[in-house]
């Protein structure tokens, strides 16, 4: 089907997946069809409770035990049987690639395709490259986006589809996947050069889930997947009178969603200039590495233009800045950890207890600090590790009731988020950060010497990545504690 209300376009239709291939032995016979949507239908009942959230890791757990067990049936019937067109050799997708990029408009200077093993496809640099030179430019006509999904014969569907309508990477998932299987897509060079599988928590056995516990990424990692799972069994019922019923399998969409979360940014709209979720072809071969955001969206022509975000030498691997993220949100999104993130910090969870007898007095000065409704704060690694809010919070737990009534009728409190400015409770304070940070560290499984060790042997890369995850958060525990020590000391 032709763009709506415009030029024609290669873009898939629903109505064309029939045709890509004649091998109708693929098709989930009627036998298994039904056993299929007796699981599907018990797997959306188990997911569908997004009201009733679990409320401990552990409750987490035994649900997730349940979801896992329910999508690896699904799997198992699945197993052989999807239509989806398969990918063919990364590496071989490269040449191809580059010539359709190129008669598209993209320009790349300085930089080449490189092959970096356990990381996958990158850019080496071909030259020395100057601090804010051009590196990357790609036309707009290039990316695949919710215009394009709007644009393309899902369009009607994702007018009236209630989840579609509100979740743009959902959009562009299912838009990935039915290019993927459209013998006319106008992206299928960029397409084949993407992974075949990834490492996001979608990928996750039970096991290596379980190597998360004690981090804050255990229990964000389980709600991912239950919310992938839940889209999955939501768009198995949604076609289930299509044909996109044998390409969608949970196989297939797992790796649709990993592919737009590894992989999308926002990038202004071809009509409005309002941000849409894009994948953006060449661009998304560049692996992070710390720096300054590089890359900048040139209207005229319109193209996204990516730049040197520091000096390179020839030789060297070409990367860009991701942005200012968590380790954990890097496992979580993009199935990597990177352990020289300056930016990295670990979630720490708190709240006042509804047993304190001073909790409506705590309340209110945490209302004139805007803090009342936060619950999760961070740690820094930093040289001075605890955040503002942190810190502010932190001290209004310590206060006794003189000291919340003093500060939530002074005009400067806000001056509590700063760890220069001394209060009274300043000792409290550390001490109680000293002992929250030694009791988190106990909750890991394993210890910080045992990390390394398993580090040095392991090969897996999902378990390398828990592992490293680990150490890097224990790292910012520990330096926490050095630091509020050092502190207490100056007192």
């Amino acid at each position: 089907m032709g763009k709506k209300g415009g030029k024609k376009t290669k873009s898939s239709g629903l109505d064309t997946l029939g045709d890509i291939t004649s091998e109708l032995f693929k098709t989930l016979p009627p036998i298994k069809r039904a056993e299929l949507t007796k699981v599907v239908e018990k797997l959306a009942n188990v997911t569908a409770n997004m009201k009733s959230e679990p409320s401990s890791p552990a409750k987490l757990w035994e649900e997730y035990k349940e979801i896992s067990g329910l999508v690896e049936k699904v799997r198992e019937i699945e197993g052989g049987h999807s239509m989806c067109r398969t990918l063919p050799d990364r590496k071989a997708a490269i040449k191809p690639f580059l010539a359709w990029i190129a008669g598209l408009g993209g320009v790349m200077e300085g930089v080449e395709v490189a092959d970096y093993g356990a990381s996958g496809l990158g850019l080496k640099v071909s030259r020395d490259l100057k601090e804010g030179e051009e590196v990357i430019r790609i036309p707009q006509k290039a990316m695949m986006s919710v215009d394009t999904a709007k644009a393309s014969s899902i369009g009607t569907l994702i007018e009236k589809d209630p989840l579609l309508q509100t979740m743009a990477n959902v959009v562009l998932a299912v838009h990935l996947l039915i290019e993927r299987n459209s013998p006319a897509s106008i992206w299928e060079p960029y397409i084949n050069t993407l992974p075949h599988s990834y490492t996001t928590v979608l990928y996750y056995s039970s096991k290596q889930f379980e190597q998360l516990r004690g981090s804050p990424a255990f229990e964000d990692a389980l709600k991912q997947y239950k919310f992938v799972a839940r889209q999955y069994a939501y768009f198995y019922r949604l076609f289930a009178n299509t044909m996109l019923k044998d390409y969608i399998t949970y196989n297939e969409y797992r790796w649709a969603v990993s592919t737009v979360m590894t992989r999308q940014n926002l990038v202004p709209g071809r009509d409005v200039e309002t941000p849409v979720n894009t994948l953006i072809p060449m661009w998304d071969l560049a692996n992070h590495d710390n720096g300054v955001l590089s890359t900048d969206f040139d209207p005229e022509k319109p193209a996204t233009v990516c730049l040197a975000h520091r000096e390179f030498q020839a030789g060297e691997q070409f990367t860009i800045f991701y942005g200012v993220r968590s380790n954990a949100d890097l496992l979580i999104h993009n199935g990597f950890v990177f352990p020289d993130n300056q930016a990295d910090s670990l979630t720490v969870k708190l709240g006042v207890a509804k047993t304190d007898p001073l909790s409506a007095t705590r309340i209110k000065l945490l209302e004139k600090l805007e803090l009342h409704n936060t619950t999760k704060f961070y740690i820094k690694r930093t040289a001075e590790p605890l955040d503002g809010k942190l810190v502010a919070f932190l001290r209004a737990l310590q206060m006794d009731q003189p000291t919340l009534e003093e500060y939530t009728l002074m005009e400067g409190c806000d001056k509590l988020s700063d760890i220069t400015e001394k209060t009274p409770v300043d000792a409290k304070m550390l001490q109680y950060m000293i002992t929250r940070c030694t009791l988190l560290l106990r909750s890991y499984p394993t210890s910080l010497d045992e990390d390394v060790v398993i580090m040095k042997e392991e090969q897996n890369p999902i378990t390398r990545n828990n592992v490293q995850l680990r150490l890097s958060e224990k790292r910012i525990l520990v330096s926490t504690v050095a630091y509020c020590e050092q502190t207490l000391k100056e007192f």
